[in-house]
């Protein structure tokens, strides 16, 4: 064999080699680009809605002028329609909603925060986020602040 050829067929060997490797897992395995989670009052918004099953991070802003929480739930409910307990506070451990994971959400995100985040790794299905901060009288979550996004 001429050094040509087996200069070739090494070629076709690395190439074969890097082509397998770039397919691993790398920041995300599912591919997903962080989602950009921005909350203020009395909303939360997600740059995305629907994102692909794997690990997924939530980079969360709160450009509110109060504390809020960021909760992950699956669950096939209606980010409007969560089980409340007789405060009227979500009841968190209700079997419809299911914690996506240790940890599945972040608390004490104070105003102004831009550098929280969070990784958790999705299944297909639906899932919501919400604020479950009761303050006094104010109960972040019936004031609207809830969203439901999908994977798939």
């Amino acid at each position: 064999m001429t050094k040509t050829v087996r200069r070739g067929f090494a070629l076709i060997a690395i190439g074969g080699l890097l082509v397998s490797c770039s397919g691993g897992k790398g920041a995300s395995a599912s591919g997903n680009s962080p989602v950009a989670a921005t909350e203020k009052e009395w909303e939360i918004h997600l740059s995305s809605t629907t994102l692909s099953a794997g690990a997924i991070t939530f980079n969360i802003s709160n450009e509110g002028d109060k504390q809020h929480e960021f909760v992950i739930r699956k669950t096939d409910l209606q980010s409007s329609a969560l089980p409340l307990n007789s405060d009227g506070e979500i009841s968190e451990d209700a079997p419809q909603l299911t914690p996506v994971g240790d940890p599945s959400e972040v608390a004490e995100i104070d105003p102004g925060s831009t550098d929280r985040t969070i990784t958790v790794t999705l299944k297909p299905g639906h899932y919501v986020i919400f604020c479950n901060l009761h303050v006094e009288d104010l109960l972040h979550y019936q004031k609207g602040m809830h969203t439901d996004f999908t994977v798939s």
